[in-house]
C-alpha cells in the first residue's frame, strides 16, 4: 500500500481528534506564542532603552533600540520583528514553528526603504528593490550578521528559529520556557550583532545619499 494511503487510513481512524483539532489548535498557539511575546518583552526591557509592540497574534511583535529612528507617520524605520518565512502557505501557526511544514518561524531585521534610501514621495524609484540589491551586494562586509544567523531574505535579514516539537508537546502548558531556548539563543544573537546592525543603517544610508548627490550632480 503507498505511504499516501497509510496517511489516509491515519486520518481517517482520528477523525474525531481532526474535529476538535482547530479549536485546540487556536488555544495552544494563544498560550506558546504567548509565552514568546513575554519572552521577548522580557528580553527587550532588561536591555534598557529599547521599546516594542508583543502582541503576535492580535498585531504583530516588533522592537528595536530607542535610539533608532522612529516618525510619528510612518512608525518605525529599522527594527526587529517575528514572523513566517515565507508569510503563507501554511494553516497554523505553530507548524513553521516547530518544522512540520517547509515555511520558517524566526526573528526579521527590517527596515523602511523609502526612508533608508532617501527616496521618500519619488514615484518608481523602487526604494525597496534597490535597497535589496544593497543588502544582497554588501551582506559579507558585515560578517557579524551571519556569524549570529541572520540572511539575507529580499528586503530583510532573516534568523530562523525552530522549537523541537516532543520538547515543546512535554513542556505545554506549564513549563514552556523549557522549550523556548531557541528564542533564548536568538534574542543573544540580535545582541551580539547589534553594532553591526547599526553599522549596516549607516553604511547604507551614506552610501544612498552619496549616490543621491551623484546623480543630482551629473
Amino acid at each position: 500500500m503507498s505511504q499516501s494511503h497509510e496517511i489516509h487510513k491515519l486520518v481517517i481512524s482520528n477523525m474525531a481528534v481532526l474535529e476538535q483539532a482547530p479549536a485546540v489548535v487556536d488555544e495552544a498557539e494563544k498560550r506558546i506564542f504567548g509565552a514568546i511575546d513575554e519572552k521577548i518583552e522580557k528580553w527587550a526591557k532588561a536591555q534598557e532603552g529599547w521599546v516594542g509592540f508583543f502582541d503576535f497574534l492580535e498585531d504583530e511583535t516588533s522592537f528595536k533600540p530607542e535610539s533608532w529612528p522612529v516618525t510619528d507617520d510612518i512608525g518605525y524605520l529599522a527594527w526587529f520583528e517575528i514572523g513566517m518565512l515565507p508569510s503563507e502557505g501554511y494553516e497554523h501557526y505553530l507548524s513553521p514553528l516547530v518544522g512540520a511544514v517547509t515555511q520558517e518561524f524566526g526573528f526579521y531585521f527590517s527596515v523602511h526603504a523609502p526612508w533608508l534610501t532617501g527616496l521618500e514621495n519619488q514615484k518608481r524609484a523602487q526604494p525597496g528593490k534597490k535597497w535589496a540589491n544593497f543588502l544582497h551586494e554588501h551582506f559579507r562586509e558585515f560578517p557579524l550578521l551571519a556569524a549570529n544567523g541572520f540572511r539575507p531574505e529580499g528586503e530583510a535579514l532573516f534568523h530562523p528559529v525552530r522549537i523541537d516539537a516532543a520538547a515543546l508537546a512535554d513542556a505545554y502548558p506549564d513549563t514552556l520556557d523549557d522549550a523556548l531556548e531557541p528564542v533564548d539563543d536568538a534574542l543573544a544573537h540580535i545582541a551580539a550583532a547589534l553594532p553591526e546592525f547599526t553599522r549596516l543603517i549607516e553604511t547604507a544610508r551614506a552610501h544612498f545619499a552619496k549616490n543621491g548627490e551623484d546623480a543630482a550632480q551629473a
